[in-house]
């Protein structure tokens, strides 16, 4: 599944934060979130308390950012 369209896979599902509270409620096991996060919407995710993020299509193939770069606009 992808929380944000995203051109690096396809997705079948797309996530919403409703899923992310049920998953904290039924385990401990750590969340991690993936799909379309960028440095405009990664913050909502954060806010949902999920432990990691997997942002790989920002970061490796932004068009306007160097990948170093791009990670320094997610602090």
């Amino acid at each position: 599944g992808s929380f944000f369209p995203t051109k690096t896979k396809k997705t079948k599902y797309n996530a919403n934060f409703n899923i992310l509270d049920k998953a904290k409620n039924l385990t401990k096991t750590p969340i991690v979130a993936i799909g379309g996060i960028n440095s405009e919407n990664y913050k909502k995710l954060l806010l949902k308390n999920v432990n990691f993020l997997a942002i790989s299509g920002y970061v490796w193939n932004n068009k306007n950012y160097k990948p170093k770069q791009a990670i320094e606009k997610l602090k």
